[in-house]
């Protein structure tokens, strides 16, 4: 369930008259005046129903009296209609009309609600393992969590990536990483991120791994077929390793790493058939300090909608770091079948 909380609402009088229209992509029309929009879905006053809450991918078109806010914009905005997968308005005193995917606007409220109290929440969980008994003993078991906090222009991003994993009754090693991060959309497709990371990785011998990052992104495109995110910064990362029996042995054996890094990252997503979507994520770091230092990391996932905000995921994950930790492996790559819940 995702959900947008006014908590100082709009007032109606009984002989006040709804002006605004919203349009269905079923040819359904409702007069009435919009409430407010977010990531998934648009809040509608209608005359005749009340409070609606319409998925974003089913509004042809909609108009509003009501000056609003959107997000990058710091004056009230005129609404005058969708054409496409557009929405176009004006703000302030310009006379220049923006047009904007309705699906890449995150945050949309009438200007007189625009204040402290105003939130967006949303959240998503998966999980997925395997255990097996018999010839083969293994135990695997991965939770993925993430809650996104919205308040005017800044959004919270709060994850969590947990993964346990243990062959012929061996002690589990154990991967996780906390993240936390504040993005601000100062135009409404353009952002500044800053993050923070705390990782650790047994199967790689990193005991704790510590990264700041920050930088800018851009969301090119975002209709119902297809998105594409870019982001361009700068992380700074620091571990500290678990020596192996040879790095005891090796007097200039170093415990912590640290260098500085730049960072590209995008986000695809594309609409299939029975309302599955593809969705392609990569991230590659480039040490500023030596240019064998790289890394790769890659996913490419499967979601099937399952109905009432549960989903299925089958994902490839794909790493690569040209200089590992302690020689271990360069490559590594993990499919994962799992059951998910948004909200």
């Amino acid at each position: 369930m995702r959900f947008l909380w006014v908590l100082s609402g709009l007032t109606f009088g009984g002989s006040f008259a709804l002006a605004g229209e919203l349009v269905l992509t079923n040819g359904d029309r409702l007069q009435g005046e919009l409430v407010g929009v977010n990531k998934s879905s648009l809040t509608w006053k209608s005359e005749t129903f009340g409070s609606l809450t319409v998925d974003k991918m089913k509004v042809e078109n909609f108009t509003s009296t009501d000056r609003v806010k959107i997000q990058g914009e710091e004056q009230p905005c005129q609404l005058e209609g969708m054409k496409g997968h557009y929405l176009t308005y004006t703000c302030g005193n310009s006379r220049r009309h923006t047009s904007t995917e309705l699906l890449a606007l995150d945050s949309i409220v009438p200007f007189v609600e625009y204040s402290e109290t105003e939130y967006q929440y949303e959240g998503t969980m998966s999980l997925s393992g395997n255990f097996s008994r018999g010839n083969k003993i293994e135990d695997d078991l991965e939770l993925e969590a993430g809650i996104t906090f919205r308040q005017k222009d800044f959004r919270h991003v709060m994850g969590i990536d947990y993964e346990s994993k243990s062959n012929n009754d061996e002690p589990a090693n154990e991967d996780y990483e906390l993240l936390y991060r504040l993005d601000w959309f100062f135009e409404e497709r353009w952002f500044w991120y800053n993050e923070v990371r705390w990782a650790g990785e047994e199967s790689k011998n990193i005991d704790e791994r510590y990264v700041l990052g920050t930088g800018l992104g851009v969301q090119m495109w975002e209709n119902p077929n297809t998105a594409l995110a870019l982001e361009v910064g700068l992380d700074h990362v620091k571990e500290l390793l678990n020596a192996t029996d040879d790095d005891m042995a090796n007097p200039d054996w170093d415990s912590s790493t640290e260098r500085s890094a730049l960072r590209f990252a995008t986000k695809f997503r594309y609409k299939l058939p029975f309302s599955a979507e593809l969705i392609h994520t990569n991230e590659i770091l480039y040490s500023l300090k030596d240019a064998e230092d790289w890394e790769l990391s890659a996913d490419i996932g499967l979601n099937v909608p399952l109905g009432q905000g549960l989903f299925s995921e089958y994902k490839f994950e794909y790493d690569f770091d040209n200089l590992p930790a302690n020689e271990t492996e360069k490559e590594d790559t993990k499919f994962s079948v799992g059951i998910g819940y948004e909200w």
